[in-house]
């Protein structure tokens, strides 16, 4: 999928400039940073749920190919359902995403609030 149309540069015919590769790769970690929101689209082979149904474990692939591990804290008040989370990209460096404890309902265990997550 490509990101961007690249018109062609002034040495070589190349479309590389400072400006483009840091554009482009802005949009690769906010690309990233929208499936560590969801990490089950990245999840490959076994998943590890708890007595509940949660996950608590499972290896992932992410799109270029880098493997990683999503490691989950299940609710203790929502059978279930997951209070917080980490995920890895291998790589150089490694980067490990992770979702602080959500806020929840404590009728519905609806998600209230969401924090940030953050990128290490």
């Amino acid at each position: 999928m490509a990101l961007k149309d690249w018109l062609d540069g002034v040495l070589g015919n190349t479309p590389l400039t400072a400006a483009r590769l840091n554009e482009r790769d802005r949009l690769i970690e906010a690309s990233l940073l929208q499936l560590a929101a969801d990490p089950s689209l990245l999840f490959t082979g076994a998943v590890t749920n708890d007595a509940n149904g949660a996950p608590i474990s499972a290896s992932v692939t992410w799109p270029d190919g880098a493997a990683g591990v999503y490691s989950g804290t299940p609710s203790v008040n929502f059978p279930g359902a997951v209070t917080a989370y980490t995920i890895t990209k291998v790589g150089t460096p490694t980067r490990t995403y992770t979702q602080p404890a959500v806020t929840r309902d404590p009728t519905t265990g609806a998600i209230t609030n969401r924090p940030p997550i953050t990128v290490s």
